[in-house]
């Protein structure tokens, strides 16, 4: 007899820490950014095992626009080292600088009352 188990994978999200003194690429304001770790994992029986893809996310606290940090830098300031990042250490992934619809997210001028995609009032 043998037992088959449940095997699955997931991913979680998990905070990291803080890196000061770091200017925003996308705003040009000075902050603290919020980083994140991000990784996937398998697991049996809802135990994790294996972890896997694991990705340093920092957010700016000004614009809410979302990078990717460099994996050595993200390392550090979960171990709870003073980290400054320069602009060439963050990749972009959302820019959330400018206007956008509440309902689809498509970017709007400043004049706009309407969306320009859905319709829907700003």
């Amino acid at each position: 007899m043998f037992l088959i188990g449940i095997f699955g994978s997931n991913s979680k999200v998990v905070p990291a820490g803080q890196i000061s003194g770091t200017i925003c690429p996308v705003c040009g304001k000075s902050g603290t950014f919020h980083l994140c770790r991000h990784y996937d994992y398998l697991h049996a029986f809802f135990i994790p095992l294996v972890r896997f893809h694991s990705v340093y996310i920092a957010t700016c606290p000004s614009c809410a626009s979302v990078f990717e940090l460099s994996q050595e830098l993200g390392k550090a300031a979960e171990q709870g080292e003073a980290v400054h990042a320069s602009a060439e250490s963050l990749t972009l992934l959302r820019n959330n600088f400018g206007r956008r619809c509440p309902v689809c997210g498509a970017e709007q001028s400043s004049s706009s009352l309407y969306c320009n995609q859905c319709g829907s009032k700003l």
